[in-house]
C-alpha cells in the first residue's frame, strides 16, 4: 500500500492536507493556500516530499478528528473519494471567487499563497 493524501476541512477555521502511510499514520499536515491545494488537485509529487508541520498530538493527530473529508487520493493520483458539495464548494472558495481555477498555470509552484480565504459554510452544509 502507497502513501495518501487527504483535504480536510473545518468550519469558521480553514483546510489541510494530511499527508498519510502506508500504515494510515499522519507523516504531515499541510496547512491549506492556494499553491497546496493546487498541488493536490494537479501534480502532487512525492508525497513524501511534502512538507508541512510533524503530525499533532493527542486527539488532533487522527484526520477525521480534524474535520470533514473533502476528497482524498492515492500517491499514483487516483482519487479514492470526494464529497461532491464540500469539493465544489472549496474550489469556487479558493479559486473561483478569486479569478483563478486549481490548474491556472503557476499556480502550484508559486512560493506563497495569493490569498487564503476565509471559509464560510452553507447552510446546506450544516449537519
Amino acid at each position: 500500500m502507497a502513501w495518501t493524501a487527504q483535504w480536510r476541512t473545518k468550519r469558521e477555521l480553514t483546510d489541510a492536507i494530511f499527508v498519510l502511510d502506508d500504515k494510515d499514520t499522519v507523516r504531515r499536515v499541510v496547512s491549506a493556500s492556494q499553491p497546496v491545494l493546487s498541488r493536490f488537485l494537479t501534480e502532487m509529487g512525492d508525497l513524501e516530499d511534502w512538507r508541512g508541520e510533524p503530525p499533532i498530538e493527542g486527539d488532533s493527530s487522527s484526520p477525521e478528528a480534524w474535520g470533514q473529508l473533502v476528497a482524498s487520493r492515492a500517491a499514483t493520483g487516483e482519487v479514492i473519494e470526494v464529497e461532491p458539495e464540500l469539493f465544489w464548494h472549496g474550489i469556487y472558495i479558493w479559486f473561483r471567487s478569486q479569478g483563478v481555477d486549481y490548474d491556472t498555470p503557476g499556480l502550484a509552484a508559486s512560493g506563497s499563497p495569493r490569498i487564503v480565504p476565509k471559509l464560510r459554510r452553507s447552510s446546506l452544509m450544516d449537519d
